[in-house]
């Protein structure tokens, strides 16, 4: 039995043990608490921790009833005998002023996007309680024509919230280094190399920017993102070896797109070209569906 002390920090008042996994207040309120406990907007379990977005604020005391101050759950450290608080009506006040910020320059058009009922920043404000904000000015989209240039990617950059998210996942995950922010303030949005058409880009078509991005800004030609499917079968990539874990959309009982789970162990929420978009054999009328043996010049299944 390990003899070393347990460590113990508090969130609204109860104790939990600080484990060697929880290297940020978010993953330790979460891995108590849920995905839910505290909404957030920026963040990836798969990407660093970033703090674009703050919404994940928590109150954090170093000691009971003293001071507290606000901080970025996401990449503050947990550290013993911390005081979390996660909820309470200055918090919330604040959760509600920064998402109605993002909506200033989000078209507010919810059910006509391709994302409905499937989108991060949407389930954020129904859970805050908003369905629409006080600030009308400036406008309520960025009028950046829809990028459809590449084969499968598609870029709409007018639901972009800045998160970042997309362009860390094509450094930290793919190493691609193909997306970049420019500009600054509200002029602030996504390029690609030198601000060139996605289609022209360096682009590998792996999909990880689509994956992670928490509205429609960044999609695929196959809505693998869209809520519009009967069912998701988990499965394993066929192609190689690596044995890449993947979520099926099925609509129809044929094959519509393909997701891939976050926590998988495999290959932590990221696959290839082939396993994200090159499934048009699944359900192909010349797949071969069962075993095969040649008599008299004819194939007979066997099985």
């Amino acid at each position: 039995m390990s003899s070393e002390k347990r460590k113990i920090a508090y969130i609204d008042g109860k104790p939990y043990e600080v484990g060697p996994n929880h290297s940020s207040i978010l993953k330790f309120i979460k891995s108590y608490l849920g995905e839910k406990k505290v909404p957030t907007l920026c963040d990836d379990p798969n990407l660093a921790p970033y703090g674009a977005c703050r919404v994940c604020s928590v109150e954090v005391a170093l000691v009971k009833d003293g001071p507290s101050k606000v901080v970025a759950s996401c990449h503050t450290p947990v550290t013993e005998n911390q005081h979390i608080f996660t909820n309470n009506e200055g918090l919330t006040n604040l959760r509600k002023n920064i998402v109605e910020l993002v909506l200033t320059d989000h078209p507010m058009n919810c059910s006509s996007c391709e994302v409905d009922k499937n989108c991060e920043l949407q389930d954020v404000a129904n859970d805050l309680g908003i369905s629409e904000h006080r600030y009308n000015n400036p406008k309520q989209n960025k009028g950046i024509p829809k990028d459809t240039s590449h084969t499968y990617m598609r870029m709409n950059l007018d639901n972009c919230i800045n998160c970042g998210r997309c362009v860390r996942a094509c450094d930290e995950i793919q190493g691609a280094f193909v997306l970049t922010m420019s500009g600054r303030g509200f002029e602030s949005r996504i390029t690609t190399d030198n601000d060139m058409l996605f289609g022209d880009s360096s682009c590998v078509s792996c999909g990880a920017c689509a994956h992670t991005c928490p509205t429609d800004a960044i999609s695929d030609v196959f809505a693998s993102k869209s809520a519009d499917y009967d069912k998701k079968v988990r499965t394993t990539c066929s192609y190689c070896g690596v044995g890449c874990n993947l979520e099926a959309s099925i609509k129809d009982g044929k094959v519509v797109s393909i997701d891939t789970p976050k926590e998988t162990e495999v290959n932590a929420g990221h696959t290839c070209l082939k396993g994200r978009y090159a499934f048009g054999f699944y359900d192909h009328k010349d797949r071969l569906r069962s075993p095969l043996v040649k008599r008299n010049g004819k194939f007979h299944k066997v099985s």
